[in-house]
């Protein structure tokens, strides 16, 4: 999760596309990236008790890697890094309640619940352990805290520029933070974009689209994505984030930040512009923060014997669509070592 490029923008706008042209080219003259197209309509969704949950699943061979995405985004935010890994192992991404594809659940959720629903909805679809978790930003915690109950049936981690426990009550207490564009505007603003949801899909057309949805899309999104994609943006996914999002300005999970690993592998990757800002406060901040943004992902990699830290330079906060050769690469390196190698 970052808020520093203003949260109702920033994060947002990278969450599903790569470079956001100023002058996009109309669609009908861009070639489309078919990589999007399996997430245009549900895989499986399995059944985990009176709602479902979306997972979509490639490849084969073991141990499965889960792929679990950030705060706003779902599934297809993994459409250039599952084809790739689906030619080495069996590959699932997974939805959240009230994301993508998946049912709501019957009220809000905390960070735990994820963990929970995605358990369920592996054991339901019959997807063996023990797995591979690959988890951005929010995922990336919430793969720790899965780890920390079911140590078992994880075999490795990759955390890709992962929020640590109690995130934003750690920033807060940075020197110049920016407390206009912190937790309170970020709720006010979901806020708001729940209550016009709820009312029918957003007009794509309207001034709140931009700040209530991830977009603009990137100019070869396919036609058919670019239709249902306003669908997505519904009162129960406005208010899931607001919900989750609590759950960073808390100590309550500060354990999945000690969970041991022993010696199962475990990649931990920093984007080296996380924030990406060009100018004003919000750059200071980062500039000044980043050290210590790295060090807690340094602290992270050492809760393995086999732990490593790596900074992707030339990415911004979303790695996977920045550069997915860097998580590629990290997810074939822990595979290779669960295999036995060196």
């Amino acid at each position: 999760m970052r808020r520093g490029r203003g949260l109702a923008a920033g994060v947002l706008l990278l969450s599903i596309g790569g470079i956001v042209c100023a002058q996009p080219k109309p669609v009908s003259a861009q070639a489309e990236d078919e990589r999007m197209l399996p997430y245009i309509e549900p895989g499986q969704r399995v059944d985990i008790g009176g709602r479902r949950i979306n997972l979509y699943c490639t490849g084969t061979g073991g141990p499965t890697v889960i792929l679990m995405a950030g705060l706003s985004s779902w599934s297809v935010v993994w459409y250039k890094t599952q084809p790739e890994i689906a030619k080495r192992a069996r590959v699932c991404a997974f939805d959240r309640a009230s994301y993508g594809f998946s049912d709501p659940a019957p009220q809000p959720q905390t960070l735990p619940d994820p963990v929970s629903d995605l358990h369920a909805a592996l054991e339901t679809a019959n997807v063996p352990g023990p797995y591979v978790l690959v988890g951005h930003s929010l995922g990336g915690l919430e793969a720790r805290l899965f780890a920390q109950r079911w140590p078992q049936e994880v075999a490795a981690e990759v955390l890709v520029d992962t929020s640590p426990a109690g995130e934003f009550l750690i920033e807060v207490n940075q020197p110049y933070y920016d407390e206009g564009d912190g937790m309170e505007s970020y709720i006010s603003g979901r806020l708001k974009c729940a209550l016009l949801a709820a009312h029918g899909p957003l007009d794509p057309a309207s001034p709140e689209y931009g700040h209530c949805s991830i977009g603009p899309l990137p100019n070869d999104t396919p036609v058919a994505l670019r239709k249902i994609w306003p669908s997505f943006f519904t009162a129960d996914y406005q208010v899931a984030k607001v919900s989750l999002v609590s759950s960073l300005f808390t100590h309550r999970y500060d354990s999945a930040d000690h969970v041991h690993f022993g010696d199962k592998p475990l990649v931990v990757l920093s984007a080296d512009d996380s924030w990406g800002l060009s100018d004003g406060p919000a750059k200071t901040f980062w500039q000044r923060y980043k050290k210590r943004w790295f060090a807690q992902h340094e602290a992270l990699a050492r809760l393995s014997s086999r732990g490593v830290h790596r900074v992707i330079e030339r990415s911004g906060h979303e790695i996977q669509l920045d550069r997915p050769q860097a998580v590629i690469d990290a997810v074939d390196e822990v595979l290779h070592e669960v295999h036995g190698g060196a």
